[in-house]
């Protein structure tokens, strides 16, 4: 039966609003990949550098996703990519729904704060105009043109999709390495004496990860949320995280010891330094090395 054109009419506006769905959720991930990144990193199943790649993968396959869409190229075969992405995702909704995790899910970064009851009913809506798509376009003539050239203009669209995300958002573990912050390390050493300020917190015996964080600074706050997410995926002892705000030194101490960078994180062994991070650097397998010992 050929396709009528009201149903031409509805399934490319069908095709439209699918494409744009896709794409904005894209864009919007990765305008919050630090968020993103922090989202999926603190369920424990994936190292933090495994993290970094897979979140961005996701990306690229949304957005290919959505320019496929866009294009109308292999109808069929893009619908069950969709179908087969919203049900990944919808399937680890119901994990977090099930484990009482009700923050924002990412599924448009900070564009929307939707939880995972929320991003499930959206997945289900958008399943549904996929089946529908599906159905209305079963009656579409397939569009002319060499195969073998749609076959590598697709190719040649993943790898731009790909490429794409990891040029705008590099990996962290891609461009820092550990030891790169700067700090007063003999201020730092006095305070951690046995006569010094942080004394009490006996960092100069064995292990420890010592971070300095400012109230209000959103990578502060990112940093502590990723080091708790390394102690509890790797069941490290949570004694040994130690962190320090202005208020917590006196006078002007916490500033002429980072310098005023923040955050400023240093892992110890014995109160001896075995690496400085910031946001950027932060090594899981460094620290659980160190502290796991």
């Amino acid at each position: 039966m050929a396709a009528t054109k009201p149903s031409v009419v509805a399934a490319i506006v069908l095709r439209t609003l699918m494409a744009a769905v896709f794409l904005l959720s894209a864009v919007a991930k990765i305008m919050a990949i630090d968020d993103f990144e922090l989202y999926v990193f603190s369920y424990g199943f994936f190292s933090l550098n495994t993290t970094y790649i897979l979140v961005r993968l996701c990306i690229a396959a949304e957005l290919l996703t959505g320019l496929l869409l866009a294009v109308g190229w292999w109808r069929k075969q893009v619908c069950l990519m969709a179908l087969a992405m919203l049900l990944f995702f919808s399937f680890f909704l119901c994990y977090a729904a099930l484990a009482g995790r009700n923050e924002n899910c990412q599924c448009f970064g900070r564009l929307a704060d939707l939880n995972p009851a929320q991003s499930l009913l959206k997945n289900a809506l958008l399943m549904v105009l996929v089946l529908l798509y599906m159905k209305l376009s079963a009656a579409f003539t397939p569009s002319a043109g060499k195969k073998r050239r749609k076959v590598l203009l697709t190719i040649l669209l993943g790898l731009v999709s790909v490429v794409a995300v990891f040029t705008v958002s590099v990996p962290d573990n891609w461009m820092f390495r550990s030891s790169e912050s700067r700090y007063d390390q003999q201020l730092f050493d006095a305070a951690i004496a046995p006569d010094g300020v942080l004394a009490a917190d006996s960092l100069c015996d064995g292990p420890h990860l010592v971070a300095f964080v400012t109230p209000g600074c959103p990578y502060c706050r990112m940093s502590q949320e990723k080091l708790e997410s390394i102690a509890k995926r790797n069941h490290l002892d949570t004694n040994r995280f130690h962190y320090y705000k202005p208020s917590d030194l006196p006078n002007d101490l916490f500033l002429e010891i980072t310098y005023g960078q923040r955050p400023l994180v240093i892992l110890l062994d014995d109160g001896n330094e075995v690496a400085t991070y910031h946001y950027r650097n932060i090594n899981e397998r460094q620290i659980t090395r160190t502290l796991a010992r």
